[in-house]
């Protein structure tokens, strides 16, 4: 095929194709195999994928984090069972899953789309009792994932190691973490253009800590308002909205609001901007209620994950600027399966040269 047509016109040609296609090209034909691995190729393509529209996709679990399934809108398919292991937590950063869980190691990396799953080297380090979290995120410069692990064991100083998805290293320690930070990894962290973002406990102040995936640096960023009781936090989730960082606060969900806090500027000063959200009273009225923010869509809305009791589970999306609401009902999701994240990201081929 590639004898027959200029480079050019190939490139063209299959810059334009959704990845599904690609891959299926890859069976056929050896260029393609090749093509898909080529780094121009891979911008290229990564360009045109922006102007595509974008699904959102929800990952789901069973069997305590063992099986994985995943639902795009009303379609319900199974999509791995990882070693017969428990991961009951998980960061996405564009197309990649990080699997892992406290107790459990190595964590794992999971492509949604090719299924394939790899583990990360063995953490040695790992001493018994050791309480471990890791994040994924990405450097967009360099086209780079980086896994961040904290570790802790009983009442000794919180340890900080980095693993290059890719590369030929082990895990390194690094030391730029202040001496008086503790991450809390109540609802995860989020990456935004290459800084990852905690909640954390700085000098007995709840606050956010800001992780430069390129520089392996932190920096503190104070909260809209004095935060000394840690649980609180159980309230809030950080998500990006609109290339931004924002906390959710539905600690006033049961009086029908909640609150979030977009972060305009963090260079030198912190500016927090404030929105309310009224909370649709029909699910309100429910006789049993659980909710919690959950991330948002490459649309730009806000997602809720809303379950009543044992019954089917609501899948809720707020546009803030509209301020209007749309829901979801998913039937085939009972009390045994639970939605424990949201992935929307733009059709690219950069996970599949990682995973």
């Amino acid at each position: 095929m590639a004898s027959f047509l200029p480079e050019e016109i190939i490139y063209h040609i299959f810059s334009w194709l959704p990845v599904e296609s690609l891959m299926r090209f890859r069976c056929v034909f050896k260029f393609c195999n090749s093509l898909v691995f080529d780094p121009s190729f891979v911008d290229i393509h990564q360009r045109h994928s922006i102007s595509r529209p974008h699904k959102t996709k929800f990952l789901t679990s069973s069997g305590y984090g063992k099986n994985l399934y995943t639902i795009d809108q009303a379609s319900f398919l199974r999509i791995a069972e990882i070693n017969e292991t428990r991961y009951p937590r998980f960061g996405y950063v564009k197309g990649l899953f990080c699997l892992w869980g406290s107790w459990v190691q190595p964590p794992v990396i999971y492509n949604p789309i090719t299924r394939k799953v790899i583990s990360l080297p063995s953490q040695n380090f790992l001493e018994k009792r050791t309480v471990h979290y890791c994040s994924l995120g990405f450097e967009p410069e360099k086209k780079k994932y980086k896994i961040l692990m904290i570790t802790h064991v009983r009442s000794a100083p919180s340890r900080y190691w980095v693993f290059t998805l890719g590369s030929a290293e082990s895990w390194r320690e690094i030391k730029s973490a202040p001496a008086s930070l503790s991450l809390i990894f109540i609802n995860g962290g989020v990456c935004i253009d290459g800084i990852s973002y905690f909640f954390g406990c700085y000098k007995g102040k709840a606050c956010i800590a800001e992780y430069n995936v390129r520089t392996e640096n932190f920096r503190i960023i104070s909260l809209w308002k004095d935060e000394y009781y840690i649980p609180t936090l159980n309230y809030y989730n950080l998500i990006e909205l609109e290339e931004k960082l924002t906390a959710i606060d539905h600690s006033r969900m049961e009086m029908g609001e909640m609150d979030f806090w977009i972060l305009e500027s963090s260079e030198s000063s912190e500016e927090w901007v404030k929105n309310t959200i009224a909370f649709p009273q029909m699910y309100l009225e429910a006789e049993y209620v659980s909710c919690f923010c959950c991330s948002y869509t490459p649309n730009g809305e806000i997602v809720f994950i809303v379950n009543f009791g044992r019954g089917p589970k609501w899948i809720l999306f707020y546009d803030w600027k509209k301020k209007s609401w749309r829901d979801i009902e998913i039937k085939e999701i009972t009390g045994e399966i639970d939605i424990i994240g949201v992935y929307g990201n733009v059709d690219g081929l950069l996970p599949f040269m990682y995973c």
